[in-house]
Formats: C-alpha cells, structure tokens, sequence
C-alpha cells in the first residue's frame, strides 16, 4: 500500500470514527501516536513576532556598489601568463597575471636613471648648504641645488608609482604583474596568455565576497514604508535593507530597493531570486510555519495541539514568506501541527 493512500485510509478513518469532530470549530481530534505517524503529523511551537512579511517582490543578487574593484593595465602589452580563473576566490595582493610591456621597459630604465640622477642631485645639493653655510658660495645657489633635487627625487617617485601601479616588477625586465587589490572573487576575467591589453583598459573585476546586496523594485504604495535597516529574508537568509528609493521611476511606477545579505548565501551574483520585505508586526502577533495554515469554513485556522487531541483555531494572517505565517489569535507558545493538517481536516470533517 503506498503512503499517500495510507494517508487517506487513516484520515478516512479517523473521520469515521470521530464524526462529533465536525460539530464545530473548536470541537477536539483525538490522535493516537499510531495514527499520528500514519498521518505523517508534526509540529512547531508558535513564537512571539516583532515583525511581518510585508512584500514578497522578485530581485536579483548583485555585488555591493562598492564592493567591486577593476583591476586596469597601466602599459599597454601582451599577456605573458594568467594566474587565475573567473569566479576564484583571492586574496588582497595575489597575483592575477604578468604582462610584457615595452613602455615597461621605458619607464624601468627612466626609474634607474631618475634614481641616480636624485642620489647626483642630493649629494650636490649636501656640497651647496655646507659652502653656503660657510660663506663661500651664495646661500641662493645652495638653494638652486636642494630645489633640482627635489624635482629628481620627484621624477623617480613619479616612475616608481607607475610601475607600483602595476603590481610592481616581477624581476624580468619589461614585465609586470597585476594584483588583486582585494580580497573577493574574480567576477570577469578580459585576459588570455599570449593577447594583448591596452593601457587602462579593464582587466580583471574582483568583487568582495563577505556580502552581497540583493536589487528589486519597490511598488509605488510602498514607498515610505519600507525604512533602511528593515529585515528582509532571501531564501531563508536574513539580512537588512540598506537604501529604499523616496521617488517614482515614471517608467516603472516603483523605486528601487536594495539589501544587503551576510556572506555564505550561495547566491551568485546575477541570479534571480525572491525578497520578502519585512515590517512591524501587530500587537500578539506570532509566528508558526505557513505549513501550518488551512480554510476551515472560508476562515484562516490552524490545528493547535490540547489535552484532548488537535482542535482547530481560527486566526487572522498579517504576513506572509515562503516558510512562515506570521498571524494574531493565536497564543505564543501554542504547539500547532506543521505537517499532516490536510489528515487533520479531513479528520474534523471539514
């Protein structure tokens, strides 16, 4: 005999054998534990709710606004190896790739002449302040010397932030290495062994992996009543809104919404999801899994558990999401059955 028809075998029986079940809602089921594991029946005990399901509206995950990085080529080269994949985790400062570049080698050599000609200049400018001091040349030539110094300290700086810009040398002439600036996940990867790259242009997109925003549209009736830090529940993921748009797109007749999840979701970003906007829950609300819920008589009830079996509760719904009802009429604490409630009806003859 398969379970579904057990199922029905036990609910049909149990219905005969109860028929003053159906007498009237709060009219008791008698279950024994046989009929219990037969019927498939379990049970959740209600708990006190702070807030409700407010809206459940379609989003898609994305990374945060600032929280993804291009990593760009400062000279224009080809690609001598890529160290990486499209959706690897890195760290901050791994290595990504290494490139040949001949404007690498330019300015490589301009670093090892700007950095002797400031090491010539220092020491000129040393020789001009002791003779100035001692009167034997103007105190302005001494300065002359200190201010051509400076300018070639400035040009070797100059040369060594652009090749720090690049990641820094990787100890062959004319290559240079791309660094991850972060730590997250390589989300697009514009880089094959033996092709070229442009200066400046994009050349990996690491995005942070420790959170992720989920967008969405937010019905124009709900416009400022959706506030910043709001719960909201992605797939069983809690996280919080973190902008909620005051004006209406005239395309859309919405404004958008965004909130951030904590790390570990899964979600990739660009997958489509559901979001379930939460808000102030009624006073005595609780909450009870929507598996919870029936129609008895056209009215929202659930099956609490008593001394004398399951009897049927009427309850007035404020919210819901994909796994909980959040209602009022019913008592926090109350164990009401969460599976086996279609048994349970037919039980009571409703």
């Amino acid at each position: 005999m398969s379970r579904r028809r057990s199922l029905t075998v036990a609910a049909c029986a149990l219905a005969l054998a109860l028929p003053q079940a159906a007498a009237g809602a709060s009219t008791a089921v008698p279950v024994t534990a046989a009929q219990a594991r037969n019927m498939g029946l379990r049970t959740a005990t209600a708990t006190r709710a702070t807030e409700a399901p407010l809206v459940t509206l379609p989003g898609v995950a994305a990374p945060p606004l600032n929280g993804r990085v291009v990593v760009s080529a400062p000279f224009a080269g080809t690609v001598v190896q890529v160290d990486v994949l499209e959706g690897q985790a890195v760290k901050a400062g791994q290595r990504l790739a290494t490139v040949f570049s001949h404007d690498a080698v330019r300015v490589s050599s301009e670093l090892v002449a700007a950095r002797a000609e400031a090491g010539r200049a220092d020491a000129a400018a040393k020789r001009a302040r002791i003779l100035a001091n001692e009167g034997i040349i103007a105190g302005a030539r001494a300065e002359e010397a200190e201010a051509r110094a400076a300018q070639a300290r400035a040009m070797a700086s100059e040369n060594s932030r652009l090749l720090s810009s690049a990641g820094g040398a990787t100890g062959k002439a004319g290559e240079y290495a791309l660094r991850a600036p972060i730590s997250g996940r390589i989300s697009q990867l514009n880089l094959q062994p033996g092709g070229g790259v442009e200066a400046m242009a994009p050349a990996v997109v690491v995005d942070r992996d420790d959170r992720l925003w989920v967008e969405a549209r937010l019905p124009a009736a709900l416009i400022g009543k959706v506030k910043v830090g709001a719960g909201v529940d992605v797939g069983g993921v809690r996280g919080r809104v973190v902008a909620a748009g005051t004006s209406i797109d005239p395309r859309t007749r919405s404004a958008v919404l965004r909130a951030e999840l904590p790390a570990g979701t899964g979600l990739a970003p660009g997958r489509a999801v559901q979001i379930t906007v939460m808000g102030p829950a009624p006073a005595g609300s609780v909450q009870a899994p929507r598996s919870s819920l029936t129609r008895i008589d056209g009215r929202d009830a659930v099956f609490v558990r008593a001394a004398d079996g399951y009897r049927p509760q009427f309850v007035t719904v404020q919210g819901l999401s994909r796994t909980s009802a959040v209602v009022t009429g019913l008592a926090a604490g109350a164990v009401v059955a969460s599976a086996g409630v279609s048994q349970l009806k037919a039980a009571a003859g409703r």
